[in-house]
This record gives structure tokens, C-alpha cells and sequence, in this order.
């Protein structure tokens, strides 16, 4: 029979006491909205959760991807060298 080693328990990290008051609030914006809306179901809580994490956080800036920030930036350095390019020419 074969040796399995246990796995270790890794504790998960602690969260920032901004993210623990953050969680309440969240929490409590959750309960007063079933209140008014009792028809919500954890479903609807978890797409809308899911939506907001899509759109780049509450606030936040949806980042592109790198490649899409590298073609960004080599249509910029064309766009400059042919501008440059045409006011040489014009002289």
C-alpha cells in the first residue's frame, strides 16, 4: 500500500478590516434589498456579484489585456512616425 502524506492546512489570509467592514456593508445592502424584493434568490445575488466583478470592481477601470495595450501602443508609435513623416515631406 502506498504512502499518502497528509496535506498541510493552510489557513486562508486574513482580509483588511476595510474589507471585513466592506463585507458587512455589502451584506446589509443585500438584506435591505430582499426586504424590498423578496423574490430575490442567492442566484440573482451571485450573478449580480458576478456582474461586478466583471465590469472591473464598483468603480474600477476595466483593464485590456496586454496585447490589446501593445497593438494600443504600436498604432500610436505609427500614427506619430507618420505624422512626423508627412511634416518632413512638407518642408
Amino acid at each position: 500500500m502506498a504512502f499518502v502524506p497528509p496535506t498541510s492546512y493552510v489557513p486562508p489570509p486574513r482580509a483588511s478590516l476595510e474589507a471585513q467592514d466592506l463585507a458587512r456593508e455589502i451584506e446589509d445592502a443585500v438584506v435591505e434589498f430582499q426586504k424590498r424584493r423578496p423574490q430575490t434568490s442567492d442566484g440573482d445575488i451571485r450573478q449580480a456579484l458576478n456582474i461586478v466583478k466583471s465590469r472591473g470592481g464598483i468603480g474600477g477601470l476595466r483593464r485590456g489585456s496586454p496585447a490589446v495595450t501593445i497593438a494600443a501602443a504600436a498604432v500610436g508609435m505609427l500614427v506619430m512616425f507618420a505624422l512626423l513623416l508627412f511634416l518632413f515631406i512638407a518642408r
